[in-house]
């Protein structure tokens, strides 16, 4: 084991770093909207999209990350090319971005829909016998509840999205594992293990960075309690 030469790459694989931050921060942030969205549709049982919502859950969490990577970057161009929209110069990571936010918010709607779930009825009604319009009810009472239950599920997503981004150099994106898979290629495959260990070592350690965030932010949660009626 070449320790040095792991010390001599390294500073390579962190130049590109900032790639994967990038893809995985855009992506959780576009996955949580999106998939607030579909734990609305499915929880209000809105007519046809909650059916739609059921499908599209069941298929992002079906279909390995790396064959949703293939279509969004390959057939869904060709397919919208047959009825006149080209989007055949979306970049890799555009396609990246897309196809890590629908399966990262097909996971997190079943994260949150339980969460929701879980605040007592009692909250819902109190609300409603004060007044409350459902946008305030939702930000002052429901949200408050929701996060701490759906925050571990949220932390274990991210995980998640941070191991499938190990994945996207297959269609063309030039992160750390794009360029170690190029390294190998140029030095016929010597120092390989050292090149795969040193990767590992960074991603072990975004993972433990997240891990810490979101332990940090249960602590505050439960330092500052919930915000409910029985608080």
């Amino acid at each position: 084991m070449d320790f040095m030469y792991m010390l001599e790459i390294l500073p390579e694989f962190l130049s590109l770093l900032h790639i994967t931050v990038f893809i995985i921060i855009i992506s959780a942030v576009l996955g949580l909207f999106f998939s607030v969205f579909v734990t609305i549709v499915r929880v209000k049982k809105i007519f046809i999209l909650s059916r739609l919502m059921e499908m599209y859950i069941s298929f992002a969490r079906s279909v390995p990350i790396v064959l949703q990577l293939f279509l969004v970057y390959y057939a869904i161009p060709f397919l919208l090319s047959f009825i006149g929209i080209n989007i055949s110069d979306i970049s890799a990571i555009t396609a990246t971005v897309v196809a890590l936010t629908f399966y990262n918010a097909g996971y997190m709607s079943e994260v949150l829909r339980p969460a929701y779930l879980a605040v007592d009825r009692g909250q819902h009604e109190a609300a409603d016998s004060l007044g409350y319009s459902p946008f305030k009810k939702l930000v002052r009472i429901i949200i408050p509840q929701v996060i701490p239950i759906a925050l571990p599920g949220w932390g274990n997503a991210i995980v998640y999205l941070i191991h499938d981004t190990s994945l996207i150099f297959t269609i063309g994106v030039m992160d750390m594992m794009g360029y170690a898979n190029t390294l190998i290629s140029t030095t016929y495959g010597s120092n390989q293990i050292e090149i795969y260990l040193t990767i590992a070592l960074i991603f072990w350690a975004i993972c433990l960075t997240t891990d810490f965030i979101v332990r940090l932010l249960e602590k505050r949660m439960k330092r500052y309690g919930l915000n409910t009626f029985g608080s």
